[in-house]
């Protein structure tokens, strides 16, 4: 896939419903296109992570997430976390 190819996928993006396949699209574009561009350019960490590209696919996932407030869901995942095995799947 190209940069190129990889964008549009990021704009198409924009009208799914499926966390599932965006997250799996998001993924391979980062390993295979986001990556490959960075090490060529001598850029790192900091050049995926904030590339236009991710902040198109990171805006859909919040979307799709229903901009859940992050300390209540903090605090949810925290219980689950501290809960026994047993009970995790009960809620």
């Amino acid at each position: 896939m190209t940069l190129q190819e990889a964008a549009a996928s990021a704009i198409l993006c924009q009208d799914g419903v499926n966390l599932s396949g965006i997250l799996s699209s998001m993924n391979a574009i980062v390993q295979e296109v986001l990556w490959v561009e960075a090490r060529r350019l001598g850029k790192g960490t900091s050049y995926v992570n904030s590339h236009p590209i991710v902040a198109l696919f990171l805006s859909k996932l919040v979307d799709l997430n229903g901009d859940q407030d992050f300390s209540q869901a903090y605090d949810a995942v925290k219980k689950l976390a501290e809960q026994p095995e047993s009970l995790k799947g009960a809620q």
